[in-house]
């Protein structure tokens, strides 16, 4: 997990050449820097390995890296050089002018000693994955005042936490940088013989375990323990157009309780605090790195003002949702409710405190609020006695009462693929509470009887703040949704299905494309139109496999991006390079070249129409915002 900062012993002072009077500017300025540290006799600091690269470990955090790839790592004598990266080599700057204060970040581990900080040249870059577009940075709106930009309708971009926080193999940023951010599970190794998890979850066998910088056996489009949204993965979507990330905190007691290996709480709406400091953290961590507070890519918005206004700045505005199976404590055991309606009220104010604005209020399981969409297939078995273990009992099914129904379940009789379950009385109360404190209901997994009773609620109060974000709702639904003045983000699925191959969600085809489309006729006349794409990285969602037919008709590197200006090449982490015709969506940074792959598939007359809508959803998401703020019901 993160590294917690400590009070240390060791104090290093270093002292900014300058003209007597001059003011360097502030300790964020050092980030990636290269300087020459002396001390006050003037003897280099480091011998032969300086100068040093200045990279940010945090907000005014260090790591001083040697030409030769060591680090000055704090010691109980003078600062050394050494090629292990520890605690030990991250140090905390303060100070302004010409003095500034670096403490070890860990307690006891150094000793005062004053430097001399030089410009220099020749510094060796601290290894990082290559962004790999060219061109500016898109900014403002296009020429009828519309924002522009993709929109991630469903992400997790702090699954580290998921699952106890052992189950998933790697983080989005480390303080220590890339070697340790993107590790392999250390209960992999051998060869990935003993990741069971990976195993059952992903696919069968052995899986190469090296991780950065060679990246042989992942990440893949279809390994779902292994980090795929590393903030540099991040920023290559930013550049290439992706202006709003709709990021849902994610947790599952039952499943975190079973999973033998984890240092993290299971409780559900703990997790939920853990990962809104996570992700806290994450943005410092990104701004960190270009120059300090404010000036990185990644901002965390709670108004439908702030999110236009960091959009049109040409960054990403993140909203936060949850995703989780006892909201509010909110399970039920042998038809007995653990909640009541003061817990959901208390739970529903504190989301709102923390900026969240969308809630999933059913997941995995049914719970004391209404039953849950199944999962199909293998997996819906398996999901399936995750409900035996929480509420006691099976799913229960009986036939559809409407056109909308839920997936098959193995083992159960055809033509009975419905939960017998609908929207709770407490159910209920929690919709109308989320309506009046205007934040967004996302029906995804909500069984076909909550769901519609949602969307009943929803009409009958005229309330438009409704979203289906990655495609776990019964198309059919999607009509309600947007003449309401909801939004629909689809699951980002394959270009193009392989031969034979089944939809992942109900009746929809594989494909992206053919959902697009089913999407499309149900728009409305009344409201702005534009589709997001939920990739579900990190909530154990397998991405889009390669196009059967890239072979003959492949994405074409380099390609100009949907603002028609930036050139977006094949993606290069360490040793490795990323191709979407061969990889898939492999991560989040080939999420640009997956929508190349929409573009390319659909040929000319749809593939502009289809990164149309895809380039419209920042403008249509922040309307639906607007929309909900400005309810008064």
């Amino acid at each position: 997990m993160l590294l917690a900062c400590c009070l240390a012993v060791g104090v290093v002072t270093i002292l900014l050449p300058a003209p007597a009077g001059a003011v360097t500017g502030d300790v964020y300025a050092l980030a990636n820097t290269c300087v020459q540290i002396a001390d006050r006799g003037g003897k280099n600091v480091g011998g032969q390995s300086g100068p040093f690269t200045a990279k940010a470990a945090g907000l005014g955090s260090y790591l001083f890296s040697g030409r030769d790839g060591r680090l000055l790592t704090a010691t109980s004598g003078a600062p050394t050089l050494t090629p292990a990266v520890s605690p030990r080599a991250q140090w905390n700057v303060t100070g302004s002018g010409r003095d500034f204060t670096l403490t070890p970040a860990v307690a006891g581990s150094g000793r005062p000693r004053e430097v001399r900080l030089t410009p220099a040249t020749g510094c060796r870059p601290f290894p990082e994955p290559e962004i790999d577009v060219a061109g500016p940075v898109m900014r403002g709106t296009d020429a009828q005042g519309n924002l522009r930009g993709f929109v991630d309708s469903h992400a997790h971009l702090l699954s580290e936490q998921f699952l106890g926080g052992e189950l998933h193999c790697g983080k989005p940023f480390d303080p220590l940088g890339v070697t340790v951010a993107l590790r392999d599970c250390p209960d992999h190794e051998p060869e990935g013989i003993p990741a069971v998890s990976e195993q059952v979850l992903s696919r069968p066998g052995p899986h190469a375990t090296d991780g950065w910088p060679t990246f042989s056996g992942w990440p893949r489009w279809d390994s779902l323990t292994h980090e795929q949204t590393y903030y540099r993965w991040i920023e290559r979507s930013w550049r290439s157009g992706l202006r709003m990330i709709q990021n849902y905190y994610v947790q599952n007691r039952v499943l975190c309780e079973k999973y033998w290996r984890g240092d993290q709480p299971c409780n559900e709406m703990e997790s939920v605090r853990i990962q809104h400091r996570l992700l806290r953290q994450l943005v410092d961590y990104v701004d960190a790195q270009n120059g300090g507070p404010g000036k990185g890519f990644l901002r965390i918005v709670s108004s439908a003002a702030d999110a236009r206004r960091v959009i049109a700045d040409g960054k990403v505005a993140v909203t936060l949702g949850i995703e989780i199976s006892e909201p509010f404590g909110c399970r039920e055991v042998s038809g007995r409710s653990l909640c009541s309606r003061t817990d959901i009220d208390a739970g529903l104010d504190e989301l709102k405190s923390m900026g969240i604005r969308q809630v999933i209020l059913t997941h995995k399981f049914d719970n004391a609020l209404g039953g849950t969409r199944f999962d199909q297939g293998v997996t819906g078995t398996a999901v399936n006695t995750g409900e035996q273990l929480s509420n006691g009992h099976p799913w229960q099914v009986e036939k559809c009462q409407t056109a909308e129904k839920d997936n098959p379940v193995l083992g159960y009789p055809r033509g009975q693929q419905c939960n017998v379950r609908g929207l709770t009385a407490l159910g209920a109360y929690a919709v109308n509470g989320l309506v009046d404190r205007n934040m967004a209901i996302d029906i995804d997994h909500f069984s076909a009887k909550s769901a519609e009773a949602v969307l009943d609620i929803i009409s009958r109060r005229h309330y438009p703040g409704v979203i289906s974000s990655h495609t776990w709702t019964d198309p059919r639904n999607y009509g309600r949704i947007l003449s309401a003045g909801g939004i629909v983000g689809l699951f980002a699925t394959p270009a193009e299905g392989k031969p034979g191959e089944k939809g992942r969600h109900g009746d929809l085809p594989p494909d992206y494309l053919s959902a697009w489309r089913v999407l499309r006729e149900q728009r409305s006349p009344d409201y702005f139109f534009g589709v997001g794409f939920g990739p579900d990285m990190g909530g154990l969602g397998a991405q889009a496999h390669p196009r059967p037919s890239a072979s003959r008709n492949p994405v074409r590197y380099p390609f100009r991006g949907a603002d028609g200006v930036t050139e977006i090449s094949r993606q290069v982490s360490g040793k490795r390079v990323f191709d979407v015709n061969v990889d898939g969506t492999a991560h989040y940074g080939l999420l640009p070249d997956w929508i190349e792959s929409l573009r390319v598939q659909a040929g000319p007359v749809e593939g502009p129409r289809v990164v149309g809508d895809l380039f419209a959803a920042a403008e249509a998401y922040t309307r639906m915002w607007e929309r909900v703020e400005a309810y008064r019901g």
